[in-house]
This record gives C-alpha cells, sequence and structure tokens, in this order.
C-alpha cells in the first residue's frame, strides 16, 4: 500500500473517530443536560424554611415546617463552625472553581481499581450543595456528572459565602433537623451563634451519616468522628495540637431540648395561630409552612406554665369525683358490653378493680376544660388551654365551644339596670316568683342556695348570687334587649335569647367572648377585642404585617365601676370567698361564679388589677355532670386560684389598686334600709354612688343615736 494512501486512511479514520466522539459528547451533554436545574431554578434557591411562632418575650413556643430548617446568615456563624465544617469536607473550597480535579481523577481511579465507582473524598461543598439540592442520594455516574455541572453552574452565580451559607442552611443534621440552625437548637438548645468549637465539631461530624453519627443515638460513634474533626481542623491550622489534644478529651456537649416540636409550647393557642396564617398567607402570598416567618404573639410562656401547673394540680381531682359518679352508675353497664360472656360475680370483681374502673370512666367521661388569661387593659391573650389534652383532641374549647354561663353571665345585667339609674344600695324583693312564658308555661326560677325571703340590696344580692333577683332586675329595671345588646357590644359573638331566662346565662357563649367581655368591668368600660398574634416578618426580618387590637367604649366609666365594686364581694365574702379563707389570694379581685342546670358547667370569671382570666369545666357531653356540690366556687375557681398564685409569684407585678373615676362617690349606708345611715343605725357600709345619682334619704327605721354598732369593713375606703 502505498504512504500517501495509508495516510489518507488515517487522517479518514481520525476524522471518523473525531467527528463520533463529538456527536458522542454532544449526546452524553444533551443527556446529562436533561436532568440539570434550569437557569429560574439556579437563579432562585429558597429551600424549605421553618416558621417560628415566638412569645411575647421571644421563646420559641412552636415551629411549623415541611423541614425543619431556619435561616442563619453566614455572619451570624461564629468562626468555628465555618473552620469545622470547612476543615471536615472541603477545607480548599476558597481555592476551587466547584470540584477539585485532582480529587476527581484519584477517586475515579479508584474506582477503576476496585471496579466500583465511588466518589468518596472527590466531593466539594458546592457539589454536596447541588446534590442537597437537586439530586439525593443516589449513586450513579450520571448524577455524579449531572452533580459536577450543576456545582460549576452555582459558582458562576453565587459567591463563595453565599455557597457556604446555603450547605449550612441545607444539610440534614439528623433528629428531623435540616441546617446549622435547627440542629443547634435540637442538640444543645441553643442558636447557632452561641456555638463553641466542641459544638460546631459535633455538628460537623454528622452529616456523613446522620443516623450513624447521631450524638444522642450514638454518642461513642459521634466521639470517633468528633476527634477526626478536630484533627481535620489542626491539618490545615485552625487549631493548634495542645488545643486539639484538649478538646479531644472533652465530653459530648449535649443538651437536647426537649422535643416538642410537634406539640410545642401552648398547642392551643398555636393552633389558633397556625390556622390564622393560613389565611394571612392567601393574602400576603406566602406559605406558613416553608417561607422561614417569625410571628410574633401576645402568649407569655412564664403565664402558660403557670395555667398548666394549675390544671394540671387540680383537674386530677376533679376526675377522681366524676369517675366515682360514673362508676356508681354506668360502669357496670359498660363492663358488660366489654365481657359479655362474664356472670354477674365477675363484673362485681372487674367494677372492683380501682385501677381498670378509673381508665375506663376517665375514657368515657374526661373532665374538658377551657382557661384563657388576658391583659385586661389591651386584649392580648397571655395563656390558652382548650381542653386536657391537645393530642387527644384538638378541639379548642376555649375559642369553639359553646356552653352556657349560668350565673357569670349576672354581671350584664346588674351592669344594664345600674347603667338605667338604678344604686346599688337600692333594695328588691328576694321571694319566690313565679313567671307566665309566652306559651303559657310557668317558670319558677330558684336561688342555688334555696335562701328567699325579704329585701336585699345589688351587693348582697350578686355576692350571694341570688337568681330571683337577677329575674327581678331584667323584668323590673332593664330588659332581655338590652341586656342582649351589652352583651353583644361587649364581644360576645353567639346568639343571645332576649328572654327573662338570659339573666341566669341560658344562652351559650364561646368561653373567649365571655372572659374577653368582663374587659369592661376592669377597664372602666373599655373593651378590647382579644387578640394573639402581634407582629409578622419574613424570613429577612422585614416586616410583613403588624396588628392591632379593635377597642371601643361600651360602658360608662362610673357603671364599670359600681359592677366591678360588686364583683370584688363576690371574691371577698360571696359564693368565690375561699379565694380568701383557702388559698389566701390577698390581692385586689373582682369577679364571679357560674354553675349550670346539673352541675353541668363550673365557671370562673375573674380579674386583679394586672390579669384577667376565665376557667370553664365540664364535660364535652352537655348531658353528663360533674356531680353533685361541684359548681363553679369548687370546681373552676381552684384552677383559677392556683393559677393567680403562681403568676403573682412568678411576675414582678407592682402592687396595685383598681382605679376610682371622678364621678364617683361614697355614703355610708345602713344595711338593713339601704338609706344614708343614721345615728341609730348598728349595721353601716360605705357604699359607692355615681355623683349626678340623687342619694337616698337619711334611714327613717333606727332613731336615736348610734349605740356601738357594727361597721362592715370595706375595700374600698
Amino acid at each position: 500500500m502505498k504512504k500517501g494512501n495509508f495516510l489518507l486512511r488515517v487522517l479518514a479514520i481520525v476524522v471518523t473517530l473525531t467527528f463520533l466522539a463529538a456527536i458522542g459528547s454532544w449526546s452524553a451533554f444533551h443527556y446529562l443536560k436533561q436532568g440539570l436545574p434550569s437557569v429560574e431554578e439556579l437563579e432562585n434557591i429558597n429551600p424549605a424554611l421553618s416558621t417560628k411562632i415566638l412569645d411575647r418575650n421571644g421563646v420559641l413556643l412552636k415551629e411549623l415546617f415541611t423541614q425543619r430548617r431556619s435561616y442563619v446568615p453566614l455572619r451570624d456563624m461564629p468562626p468555628s463552625v465555618i473552620q469545622a465544617f470547612l476543615a471536615t469536607e472541603d477545607h480548599k473550597f476558597y481555592e476551587h472553581w466547584g470540584m477539585r480535579p485532582a480529587s476527581l481523577l484519584f477517586a475515579l481511579a479508584r474506582s477503576a481499581v476496585t471496579l466500583e465507582f465511588s466518589p468518596r473524598g472527590a466531593s466539594t461543598i458546592t457539589q454536596q450543595l447541588a446534590k442537597n439540592l437537586y439530586f439525593g442520594p443516589q449513586r450513579r455516574v450520571t448524577r455524579k456528572l449531572r452533580e459536577l455541572l450543576t456545582a460549576i453552574e452555582i459558582e458562576r452565580y453565587y459567591s463563595k459565602d453565599e455557597i457556604l451559607e446555603m450547605y449550612l442552611t441545607q444539610t440534614y443534621f439528623g433528629a428531623g433537623a435540616y441546617g446549622v440552625g435547627a440542629a443547634a437548637a435540637t442538640y444543645f438548645s441553643k442558636s447557632a451563634s452561641a456555638l463553641d468549637v466542641n459544638e460546631a465539631a459535633v455538628l460537623a461530624a454528622i452529616p456523613k451519616s446522620p443516623t450513624r453519627y447521631n450524638p444522642i443515638q450514638n454518642p461513642q460513634n459521634n466521639i470517633v468522628r468528633r476527634n477526626l474533626v478536630f484533627d481535620r481542623m489542626q491539618a490545615v491550622g485552625f487549631l493548634t495540637q495542645s488545643q486539639r489534644d484538649s478538646l479531644a478529651d472533652t465530653p459530648l456537649p449535649l443538651r437536647p431540648s426537649a422535643d416538642r416540636a410537634q406539640v410545642g409550647i401552648a398547642p392551643y393557642f398555636t393552633e389558633n395561630v397556625r390556622q390564622e396564617l393560613n389565611q394571612l398567607g392567601k393574602r400576603h402570598d406566602f406559605d406558613p409552612y416553608q417561607d422561614g416567618l417569625t410571628v410574633y404573639t401576645t402568649l407569655d410562656a412564664r403565664l402558660q406554665d403557670c395555667a398548666e401547673r394549675a390544671v394540671t394540680k387540680v383537674l386530677p381531682e376533679l376526675q377522681e369525683k366524676v369517675n366515682g359518679i360514673y362508676q356508681a352508675s354506668e360502669l357496670k353497664l359498660r363492663l358488660k358490653e366489654l365481657f359479655p360472656d362474664s356472670t354477674t360475680g365477675a363484673i362485681r370483681r372487674l367494677a372492683g378493680n380501682k385501677q381498670l374502673a378509673d381508665s375506663i370512666a376517665a375514657a368515657e367521661m374526661p373532665v374538658e376544660l377551657a382557661f384563657i388569661a388576658l391583659d385586661p387593659n389591651s386584649g392580648q391573650i397571655l395563656a390558652m388551654i382548650g381542653g386536657h389534652d391537645f393530642e387527644a383532641t384538638k378541639f379548642n374549647r376555649a375559642t369553639q365551644a359553646v356552653r352556657q354561663p349560668g350565673s357569670c353571665f349576672k354581671p350584664f345585667v346588674y351592669a344594664s339596670a345600674i347603667d338605667k339609674g338604678m344604686k346599688i344600695s337600692e333594695k328588691v324583693s328576694n321571694e319566690e316568683i313565679v313567671i307566665t312564658l309566652e306559651n303559657g308555661d310557668l317558670w319558677a326560677p330558684r336561688n342555688f342556695s334555696g335562701d328567699y325571703g325579704g329585701l336585699v340590696d345589688l351587693r348582697q344580692a350578686l355576692a350571694k348570687s341570688l337568681n330571683v333577683v337577677s329575674v327581678r332586675l331584667i323584668r323590673e329595671h332593664t330588659t332581655p334587649r338590652d341586656v342582649a345588646a351589652l352583651a353583644k357590644n361587649a364581644g360576645i359573638t353567639t346568639k343571645l335569647d332576649p328572654y327573662d331566662a338570659l339573666c341566669l346565662g341560658s344562652s351559650g357563649v364561646i368561653p373567649m367572648d365571655i372572659v374577653g367581655a368582663y374587659q369592661i368591668f376592669h377597664s372602666l368600660g373599655v373593651w378590647s377585642k382579644p387578640i394573639g398574634v402581634t407582629g409578622l416578618d419574613d424570613k429577612f426580618g422585614q416586616t410583613i404585617e403588624q396588628f392591632r387590637t379593635e377597642r371601643k367604649v361600651v360602658l360608662s366609666e362610673e357603671t364599670s365601676f359600681l359592677v366591678q365594686s360588686l364583683m370584688r364581694s363576690v371574691s371577698d365574702y360571696g359564693t368565690a370567698a375561699s379565694l380568701r379563707w383557702k388559698y389566701d389570694f390577698r390581692v385586689p379581685a373582682a369577679g364571679k361564679t357560674g354553675t349550670t342546670n346539673d352541675n353541668t358547667d363550673a365557671w370562673f370569671v375573674g380579674f386583679t388589677p394586672d390579669l384577667l382570666a376565665g376557667v370553664w369545666v365540664g364535660l364535652d357531653d352537655p348531658s353528663k355532670s360533674l356531680g353533685r356540690g361541684q359548681e363553679g366556687g369548687k370546681a373552676a375557681l381552684p384552677i383559677w386560684a392556683e393559677f393567680m398564685l403562681a403568676a403573682y409569684d412568678t411576675m414582678d407585678y407592682p402592687d396595685s389598686e383598681f382605679k376610682i373615676p371622678k364621678g364617683i362617690t361614697t355614703a355610708e349606708i345602713c344595711v338593713e334600709s339601704g338609706e344614708l345611715a343614721g345615728p341609730g343605725c348598728t349595721d353601716v357600709r360605705t357604699e359607692y354612688f355615681t355623683k349626678n345619682v340623687e342619694l337616698p334619704g337619711t334611714c327613717t327605721l333606727h332613731g336615736g343615736f348610734r349605740t356601738p354598732r357594727g361597721r362592715r369593713p370595706s375595700l374600698f375606703d
């Protein structure tokens, strides 16, 4: 063969092979390109971030997330955190352009020798970020090549600091924690900015295998790898030999947070916030589970703890009493349903097993409650409990249940009558009354105490919670429609039937509504709509929205104060007097007990100069009773009292009194006649009046000079 022909053939082969290689490379490139993220995806890397719900003092109540991850700017990371990860994962991170060719060639050579693809040691931080963002953990050559190409593209669009920040935010650290911020909270109960070098190394040890090196589940494995992190930090000059040796001998600095990521603090409250965020997200176009919001709330975790401790202390006693009722009435029937083949003797023996009987009773008749604490000057929600167990039932009885308030509704009746000019000292008949209803039926309201007869003034009537007096007030001194209008104006949202029985709390209310409505008696007639969220920021700390509560004047200052003074008598010597003699709570307080027919519902709503709180206790089934003797003063008041004692022991409230409006004056009255005390009156009380009202005349029942008389003490002097 001629030399020229041979060269032509060689050239043709070379050209053909080059062409085929080009075609193959072009085809391979386009095949790989199909799995690469788009330019738009690369320009908008937004990892899912947790939304944090904070209390009024910055305490984390709950996180909302699809992946538990928080954004921490690189500038807020301690140098030791950055050094630990650079030394372990990619110490030449700031020198390469997304890949390290020498490391990659070494890994490929190792794969060729072992006949197994093994990219260990070849991945840069940028490549790991690309894998975490787009490709997942599968180990294929095509995935590795796509990862390399994506890493190069990421380096084109972002600075080194931005890439490192994204990597530290995106990486999974086990225990449901994504990113250094979530990991610091999970393992050390602190922020990422507070991590020390030991903690940083513990975290840097985890990503290689989040389960194997989990410091809680496998502490020894983590210690071994943590010490390798120290070795690497020394090798690249971040630690001295002596520092490395000292750190290697230290124990794991674990301080794991209580795993409340799912339930959180005040779960009934945060569930309300979550629902509110869902609605706000539609208005502001955000996703509360991925956009890393910060939600500022009114709740005070310290007061929430006080409330939960009070409930934990009192509720088991109530449950025990209800268990006894169930065991006496329904337990044997239930046991027969559960054990249909058992003999009567066997059922009797099962019923005698207290542990079994109590567990069945508690399951069949769990005592539920609603508790709300508000700042009475602003309407801000400070604490909330919506049931005995959030994980058992998400139904929030504080904001969703509608229950009859019983005598807790009476202050609105008294307020309406006083606002129409009635004086506290006026006498009302306490005789039994029979009313013919519109349908012809007869209604004979009864006093709970069974105490009837004579005349009583408004202070005595409310302190004793006399039902017949309330009926006479709504019939003779105001009207059901006026009372309903006042309560509606004070924030009651449920339907209030404008009939005489309204005065005894016959129309159902939502606990949050009636607790909020009591603000008008504390704050001299001003009502503020209860509010739980005050502000909302995006992940960069920019304000999305701030929230203000609705406020309005509902009552005059004078009427509000006069009703408040009556409610103080309830707490001092009326149906809630155990607050003083049993619980020794000495802070000025006003409130009202409430009990419905057959002790189905038990209430106490009351306030001090600093706090307003309300308690409802009952069973979800309104046909079932708490049992004999479980009225508001015995079933609900203890929770309120225990909460207030804890709150005043925990919080730094100043010594303060209720404010007296300028339009109020005082005069001494004869308790028996209700008129101004004369020289011969022996039972005298200082009473409040509005300045523009005509005072009663001097007592005509008692003549002569005053003999040694009893002057009733007054907390209002």
